[in-house]
């Protein structure tokens, strides 16, 4: 049986599953190339060039909404676990793995009201953040047996716990065998604070009452500067005071690199001082990887 063939019927026997292996078709399709007498290099250029890489989606469509002092009253600081994908599959024993991208779609909007600058991202306390769950095991962190299928994990999503920020919980995550990935390219206070543990992804622009759609696309080469967009000319604020100017979009830096086989993301809801809202009506996330 040649390799095509291999790969044929073992595809047709893993996709009848639910865990069928993203990465299958991907071998699938270089068989087929290298069978027609293709050289690998060739192969592999055909393959980046088509960009057919395997992926891991998931998507939430509930309406949320969130005010400031959801989490305490006259506390008005706020987080919601919105959405969590599965893991990140790993590659076959000697196959190289490395990310490609990480897409996020969100739809949402503020309160409908701003006192200042509306129309603009400028000040936003209505927005969605990223984090990367790990488990304990590959982090290197102690603690008790792994959450291996993620139920205690998707345990915190369904119940929808109200946090005051998204890293407060850090330490829910410790007694179910998970951790988050620190943010290493974050700001950190010259007070010697521990790493931010999120990565802004997008803000609500002020003064909007209908949902608007907002997609924002990292990859590995996204640097603090790499995704930075010229401020419009009569836009308030500056280059310097905000990362969310522009179309109010967080750079991601770092978050596609540090990203591993069996992590897990997620996108939390967020919202801060009062008379502020987040109202979310669905979000969607595509992580692209490779193997080969």
């Amino acid at each position: 049986m040649g390799a095509l063939q291999s790969l044929l019927f073992e595809y047709d026997v893993d996709s009848e599953t639910d865990n069928a292996d993203p990465a299958q078709p991907v071998r699938l399709i270089r068989a087929l190339l290298a069978e027609l007498g293709l050289p690998a290099e060739l192969v592999l250029d055909i393959m980046d060039l088509a960009e057919y890489y395997p992926a891991v989606r998931a998507e939430r469509t509930d309406i949320v909404r969130m005010f400031s002092d959801h989490y305490k009253p006259r506390d008005h600081c706020s987080a919601l676990l919105y959405l969590v994908s599965p893991p990140l599959p790993a590659g076959r024993n000697g196959e190289g793995w490395r990310m490609k991208s990480v897409t996020w779609t969100v739809e949402g909007h503020n309160q409908g009201w701003v006192g200042h600058y509306p129309g603009s991202f400028t000040g936003a306390n209505s927005w969605y953040e990223a984090c990367i769950f790990r488990p304990s095991h590959v982090s290197g962190r102690k603690g008790p047996d792994v959450d291996v299928d993620g139920t205690e994990l998707d345990y915190l999503v369904t119940h929808s716990a109200w946090y005051r920020t998204s890293s407060d919980i850090q330490a829910k995550l410790g007694e179910v065998g998970w951790t988050l990935v620190p943010n290493c390219n974050a700001n950190v206070g010259s007070s010697g604070d521990a790493p931010e543990l999120v990565w802004r992804v997008q803000s609500n622009r002020g003064a909007e009452r209908e949902f608007q759609r907002h997609v924002v696309e990292w990859g590995p080469e996204t640097s603090a500067t790499a995704r930075r967009r010229p401020a419009a000319a009569d836009a308030p604020g500056s280059v310097e005071d905000s990362e969310e100017y522009g179309m109010g979009d967080g750079d991601g830096a770092g978050f596609v690199d540090a990203l591993r086989p069996g992590d897990r993301v997620g996108l939390w809801t967020r919202v801060m001082y009062g008379g502020w809202q987040n109202h979310t009506k669905s979000a969607r996330v595509e992580l692209v990887y490779d193997v080969r």
